[in-house]
């Protein structure tokens, strides 16, 4: 997984796909723009349509090549396309992550917990 989002990530394929002359090994994303979201009009977000069009805008290759996939290598390109899409809905950031200090990387994980009250469960009975 490419941790820039704003260079190309290249996804080996498990399964080669043969179409025609053309053998595809791997799949070149490359960093996603508006244009490459519009491709996906009239799809359902959720629908599996709608992520082999963004696919096909993101790598370049002919949607009747994806058809060929096998499901271990679209599962895992659906999870880069999830990533895809939380970028464009505005649920993600990345320009927004700050880098972890060294301040931060000292600070203890339970010291803000010490503070908090204990939440009420409700009344207790002695039985």
């Amino acid at each position: 997984m490419n941790n820039n989002p704003f260079e190309p990530e290249v996804f080996r394929l498990r399964v080669p796909i043969k179409k025609g002359e053309v053998e595809y090994k791997e799949l070149t994303l490359k960093p996603p723009v508006l244009r490459d979201v519009l491709r996906t009009d009239g799809h359902d977000p959720a629908s599996i349509g709608y992520a082999r069009a963004l696919l096909s805008a993101l790598s370049g290759a002919p949607e009747a090549v994806l058809d060929q996939l096998v499901p271990e290598d679209w599962a895992d390109l659906r999870i880069i396309l999830a990533r895809t899409n939380m970028r464009f809905m505005g649920l993600v950031n990345l320009l927004d992550k700050k880098p972890e200090t060294e301040e931060d990387k000292s600070k203890d994980p339970t010291e803000a917990a010490e503070n908090i009250p204990p939440q009420n469960s409700g009344p207790t009975s002695a039985a």
